[in-house]
């Protein structure tokens, strides 16, 4: 298989590695072919992509030649004189083979499916995890490379439109499982992106109802109204003129609740130019699930310290405190659960979205429009106020930008301290590895007042993601904060995530199986835990990587460039323990450049350093080992296995690899 991610700048693997596509025209050609993958594209199409002011007398050997080098780039491995099976020919031109080529964007357009498929089910919590796991495949405009071309321009429209659907639906489902601060956070970046989309219109309007702040959902709604009068002379659609009838009027039906299984949550349907969504009466509920979404199993010493800070601040004694860990660790439900917990300390949510672009102090809007509507009394100073609206106001000419930022960051400090006077708050940053400069730079500045205060400022992020948290770690560091750093679940909580979430008792055994392939991993083992409920009942050793697993460990190699995805690669035919020298002799890696790379490697979670033994490593997840493995085809583990054995047999460190084929 060829594998392209055509969500962004185009990136192609083949055998398990990253392909050198060429020179931009020739970038342009296989980009283009993506676009059609299993249709033939016609070569006087390709000529005028490549050469749109018109081709020269030497275009169509130019072409000829792409043609050749990509064909040698996508079946490195094709003995001479035989028929290609990627690029091939066809009688109207060139086209890439559907059956051996597979492209994110397929994988996105299925996710999508999927997620409104879930949604008209009444399945809240699978329609977000389908809408999330699709919309973590985008990197950029789709087909980047020719994305202005009048052959690709509908499709790079069409996966667009698609996109803001897939969005939308996220959000709602957000708001159906309850989460009404995180789609808020969501849905503001969204329309102000977006201000014509009627149907984010609603949901944040909802959303902001829900989350307590009913003049800022009437607002909302208004200025839609205003906005498609002016621009487009045209009403609001009839939904969102009944929304305002009932937020004028509290209608019970707009509350969210926690309601028993067979029960319908509300959200708006989706308008009529998106997949359709009802919500209606979901059937019995799946054997399969427990509603895991909602189950939730050990973290007690956390949850224990996370309450001792916190009580802390509620007399006096504020404090930031970090929650850090890989993905699907489990920081954010962490913290839902916390400020679920937290009796008496209201939570002030700000997210930092990673699917818009936010403007600057986004997730202090959040917090701030959150405080405003804990303390409706409370005057909010005029930088505040700005930072609010978005209108965050410049100096004049010549005057001391520093001093300008040193002014509105001093009013959020003392407005948040003020509005904790009266009851203690938990201000709650997630995903702060995204966050921009200036909303780490004002977490610092707060950083260092907040003793004297009753806020308690929670923070979680990646630590492999975390490169822009440099500066802001070392103020953190001298403010004397709260670190917890998050790992997997133990044996005994595995089990009981297992046994909840299947309904049934699972053994000590298959609770170590989940454990060891999953380092504990709470998404991946929830993902592994549905597969142990399929039909065919497999083994929790030998089930099958899902797709969601499969995907996640895909882009975090990936972002990771490709010397260290290549030294994963053969790491994976080694075993789940490995000699980082053999691994790089049989990877053609100078160990110079291979050991940068592990660290690189070690510092986003994927491999852990062995604590005896100088220069071996392991996988952090036996699944990721899995996952590279089972992505190449077989001559290539042999031959990589072969070559693993014979720089073992000449290292001085003896048997440097714990398993193979």
């Amino acid at each position: 298989m060829a594998h392209f991610r055509a969500l962004g700048p185009l990136e192609a693997m083949v055998t398990g590695g990253p392909v050198d596509l060429g020179a931009p025209k020739q970038r342009k050609l296989v980009t283009l072919l993506v676009s059609r993958v299993g249709r033939p594209v016609p070569v006087d199409v390709m000529l005028e992509t490549l050469w749109p002011e018109g081709p020269p007398p030497s275009a169509t050997a130019s072409l000829q030649s792409y043609v050749a080098n990509l064909r040698r780039a996508l079946e490195p491995d094709r003995p001479p004189r035989t028929p290609t099976k990627v690029l091939r020919t066809s009688d109207r031109g060139y086209l890439l083979d559907g059956h051996v080529v597979q492209v994110d964007v397929q994988r996105f357009e299925r996710r999508t499916k999927a997620g409104w498929d879930a949604w008209n089910r009444g399945d809240a919590h699978e329609a977000l995890s389908e809408f999330e796991t699709g919309l973590a495949l985008w990197r950029g405009e789709a087909y980047t490379e020719v994305s202005h071309s009048v052959h690709v321009a509908a499709e790079v429209a069409r996966l667009e439109e698609l996109r803001l659907s897939a969005v939308e639906g996220r959000c709602a489902a957000l708001l159906a499982v309850g989460a009404h601060e995180m789609a808020v956070a969501e849905l503001e970046a969204f329309t102000q992106a977006h201000p014509l989309r009627e149907y984010g219109c609603e949901l944040l309007s909802l959303a902001l109802y829900r989350a307590g702040r009913q003049a800022d959902a009437l607002a909302v709604l208004r200025a839609n109204q205003r906005r498609l009068g002016e621009e487009l002379g045209i009403d609001p659609r009839p939904a969102l003129q009944h929304l305002e009838r009932e937020i004028l009027s509290h209608a019970p039906g707009l509350d969210w609740r926690p309601l028993p299984a067979g029960r319908a949550r509300t959200a708006p349907a989706a308008p009529a130019d998106t997949p359709r969504v009802h919500v209606r009466t979901p059937g019995p509920p799946r054997h399969t699930s427990a509603d895991d979404e909602e189950i939730f199993v050990g973290r007690e010493g956390t949850l224990r310290q996370l309450a001792a800070v916190s009580a802390a601040a509620a007399v006096g004694r504020g404090r930031v405190l970090t929650v850090s860990g890989e993905p699907g660790i489990g920081k954010t439900r962490l913290l839902r659960r916390f400020a679920e917990s937290a009796a008496g300390a209201p939570a002030l949510w700000g997210s930092c979205p990673g699917h818009v672009t936010t403007p600057p102090l986004w997730p202090w809007r959040q917090v701030l429009g959150a405080a405003g509507a804990r303390c409706p009394r409370l005057p909010v100073p005029e930088p505040v106020a700005e930072v609010l609206g978005g209108q965050t106001r410049r100096p004049p000419d010549g005057a001391d930008t520093d001093a300008d930022t040193l002014r509105r960051f001093e009013a959020i400090v003392e407005y948040l301290t003020e509005a904790s006077h009266d009851t203690p708050l938990v201000i709650v940053l997630d995903h702060l590895h995204r966050a921009d400069p200036g909303s780490l730079r004002l977490l610092a500045h707060l950083a260092e007042s907040v003793r004297a205060s009753r806020l308690l400022v929670a923070a979680s992020y990646r630590p492999g993601e975390a490169a822009a948290l440099a500066e802001t770690s070392d103020a953190l560091a001298r403010a004397e904060i709260s670190r917890v750093e998050l790992t997997g679940l133990n044996a005994a909580e595995t089990r009981a995530l297992a046994s909840a979430t299947l309904r049934r008792e699972v053994s000590a055994t298959t609770a170590e199986e989940l454990r060891h392939r999953s380092g504990g991993n709470p998404f991946y083992l929830r993902e592994l835990i549905k597969a142990l409920d399929s039909e065919e009942r497999p083994s929790a050793r030998t089930a099958p990587v899902p797709a969601p697993v499969r995907e996640v460990v895909l882009g975090r190699v990936a972002r990771l460039g490709p010397t260290a995805d290549e030294l994963l690669s053969v790491a994976s035919v080694a075993g789940r323990g490995f000699a980082i020298d053999v691994v790089a002799e049989a990877s053609s890696i100078e160990i110079g450049e291979a050991l940068k790379a592990v660290d690189t490697i070690v510092a986003a979670g994927l491999i852990t350093e062995h604590r005896q033994r100088l220069g071996w490593y392991f996988f952090t997840h036996a699944l990721t080992a899995d996952v590279l493995h089972d992505r190449m085809g077989r001559s290539r583990r042999v031959h990589l296995l072969r070559r693993i054995r014979t720089a073992a047999l000449r290292s001085r460190s003896g048997n440097l690899f714990s398993g193979a084929e």
